[in-house]
């Protein structure tokens, strides 16, 4: 249990972070997505640029796993030097 709890705070910091980088790059991310697909519907989808495409079905599901696999290694050495 106390793996995945590690995990999830790793997964979660890197997620803030790259929230933070998106927003300020002015990239759609997921959160202004989902809020224009509510408010907009299927015009969203006209809206998005092939950068806003890449992060979000791409780069960010890639970069969340290895925020996992980084957070395994670290819990893994973390716990040999204990």
């Amino acid at each position: 249990m106390l793996k995945i709890y590690f995990l999830g705070l790793i997964v979660l910091m890197v997620a803030i972070i790259l929230n933070g980088l998106v927003s300020k790059w002015g990239i759609t991310g997921w959160y202004d997505f989902i809020n224009q697909l509510l408010l907009q519907g299927k015009q969203v989808f006209r809206r998005l640029t092939i950068i806003d495409y890449t992060w979000l079905f791409l780069m960010y599901p890639f970069l969340l796993g290895v925020a996992g696999k980084l957070g395994d290694f670290l819990f893994d050495w973390i716990s040999s030097k204990i």
